[in-house]
């Protein structure tokens, strides 16, 4: 690590060097999106975390892409955020060991943490007990104490921002997602203004994925909340459906309560609030297998985190202390300011103690299960939005979402793993379909279904298109302005020019692969929008690459993905 920060020195005085580095000074990794969906890396979102090894020192290491936020003051608050993060120091943070920037985005080198995540930890050992979730979740705590008191925040902390540095037996967790996307996101709301479209240029795919959204606090999923409220208003009413749940019919019945919109809260104190609120998520997801959350569905989801609906089910809880149940009860509290501060939690006595008054011996063997079943669930959300991102144009999205529609005879807006397999195999998929068969046969074995949300999934491809579109409209502007001034270094391009770079056949191509259809009115439509916002920009006007993607991605037609929709 203190060579390539010394290399990484050598080259550069700057802070933040130019992103067309990188393809030079690191090899990037591909994975073959056919392959089984292993969970080192089915679980991560693959449009913008990548494995790269250096080409000087041969180490590997994780290479992150952060869009930029529109507007010059969202794009200095990420510059400042992860300035202060580069300067951390703390076992259980991960370091960020270089940061290339372009007109676009910010990409971090940090370190490869190989131990796997908190549940390949777990469910690769035979014996799990309360003490060890103590453990683990002071671990958690450590790492996000030390943000808070460097005067960071994460806003969303689910057991997939950790990562065991090795797969030594006391090998540190660190925190390997620093929670920028969530927070781009909100900057980039507040940049596009009241009068502009819902649609935005970046997305935080973590609301796109149900075993994911689980973990987020009642003022962070506000937003969705409001969005989702609104589309569910024309929603018909579901039939009623007896769900084959977890072990002890633990996910909630499909709950039809509008659900009301309240104002962002987006401070920096929210988001430690925030934090507080994951851990106390984390906390029971490791005591029982399951999370405090969990539903077959997103609105079903949105509903309980709203009304803060959870319950230590017995028999589940029926082995766990009662520090432990106090403990996330101080967590899980509705009013941000009622949680218990991550700080404070390190002296709770639960933490303190690592558990010395909990019963001794593994947790019940439904812990493991549980465990297995979300985990797999998980796995399968991620792998299939990734796989089916590089294969979907819009019409083929539009149709399988009917096919989906088709299938839920119920109009519950969710059904089993293998109804989705059954759904991929008669498009054509089969490669999908099989692997995510594979989850089932060998790498999380285990009887029982995985119930899965198809409009939470349709919207997680869409992010993901919607990325991969832009990295199309990003080459194609590189190689367009080539011989313009700086264009493709400063993400500048006259607007005399958009017109034309729009109807270029390459960008024509990818215009129409995700919907739309009239490319040369677009063109022509954009370019008029972009001079009037110009205004007096002076005699030859400038617009940049991230309002051009930002324009397209608000003109992208809607997929459905709400029952009865399409």
């Amino acid at each position: 690590m203190e060579v390539a920060q010394m290399i990484a020195a050598d080259r550069t005085s700057r802070s933040y060097q130019s992103s067309s580095m990188i393809k030079s000074l690191f090899e990037v990794k591909q994975h073959d999106s056919e392959d089984s969906p292993a969970p080192a890396w089915a679980l991560q979102d693959c449009t913008h975390v990548r494995e790269v090894v250096h080409r000087t020192t041969g180490m590997l290491r994780r290479l992150v892409t952060i869009r930029k936020p529109r507007g010059a003051e969202g794009q200095e608050r990420l510059r400042a955020a992860v300035t202060k993060l580069k300067a951390l120091r703390c076992d259980g943070i991960s370091r960020i060991l270089e940061v290339f920037e372009d007109c676009r985005s910010l990409s971090l080198v940090t370190e490869h943490c190989s131990g796997g995540t908190v549940y390949d930890r777990i469910l690769g050992s035979h014996y799990f007990a309360e003490q060890e979730t103590a453990v683990l979740i002071r671990h958690i705590l450590q790492a996000l104490a030390h943000l808070h008191n460097n005067g960071l925040s994460h806003g969303h902390p689910t057991p997939d921002s950790f990562r065991f540095q090795s797969d030594s037996t006391h090998a540190s967790l660190k925190l390997v997602d620093f929670g920028l996307e969530l927070k781009v996101n909100r900057w980039d709301a507040r940049s596009c203004g009241k009068g502009s479209r819902d649609r935005r240029r970046t997305t935080c795919i973590h609301f796109f994925e149900t075993c994911r959204l689980v973990f987020c606090a009642p003022e962070v999923v506000q937003p969705l909340q409001e969005q989702y409220g609104k589309r569910m208003q024309q929603r018909p009413e579901p039939s009623p459906v007896n769900v084959d749940n977890l072990d002890g019919d633990l996910l909630s019945e499909v709950i039809d309560t509008h659900l009301d919109g309240a104002e962002e809260l987006n401070t920096h104190q929210s988001f430690e609030a925030a934090d507080a609120w994951g851990v106390g998520a984390i906390a029971f997801l490791l005591l029982c297998g399951y999370p405090p959350f969990f539903a077959p569905c997103r609105y079903a989801i949105l509903s309980r985190i709203d009304k803060t609906d959870y319950a230590f089910d017995p028999p589940f809880w029926s082995k766990i202390s009662e520090e432990a149940k106090d403990f996330v009860q101080q967590c899980l509290r509705g009013p941000a300011e009622e949680r218990l501060p991550v700080e404070e939690a390190l002296n709770h006595p639960w933490i303190h103690s690592l558990a010395d008054t909990s019963p001794s011996g593994s947790m019940l063997s439904s812990f493991a299960l549980n465990l297995r079943r979300f985990y797999r669930t998980s796995i399968i959300e991620s792998f299939a939005a990734n796989n089916l991102a590089a294969k979907l144009d819009h019409v083929a999205m539009t149709e399988m979402f009917a096919r989906c529609s088709e299938v839920d005879l119920t109009r519950s807006g969710f059904f089993t793993a293998t109804d989705l397999r059954q759904v991929l195999t008669a498009l054509g998929y089969n490669e999908t379909a099989e692997a995510i068969a594979m989850c089932f046969s060998r790498t999380l074995r285990h009887p029982g279904e995985s119930y899965i949300d198809y409009g939470a999934l349709m919207d997680a491809i869409r992010a993901r298109r919607e990325r991969l579109l832009e990295d199309t409209l990003w080459e194609c502007f590189q190689g367009f302005t080539e011989d313009e001034c700086q264009g493709s270094r400063d993400g500048q391009m006259p607007i005399s020019k958009l017109a034309d770079f729009l109807q270029d056949s390459e960008v024509q191509q990818a215009l129409l692969h995700d919907g739309i259809q009239d490319c040369s009115a677009f063109a022509e439509e954009a370019q008029r929008h972009a001079a009037e916002c110009a205004g007096s920009g002076g005699p030859s006007p400038e617009v940049d690459f991230i309002e051009i993607a930002s324009e397209v991605i608000q003109h992208l037609p809607p997929v459905p993905t709400t029952p009865g929709s399409h």
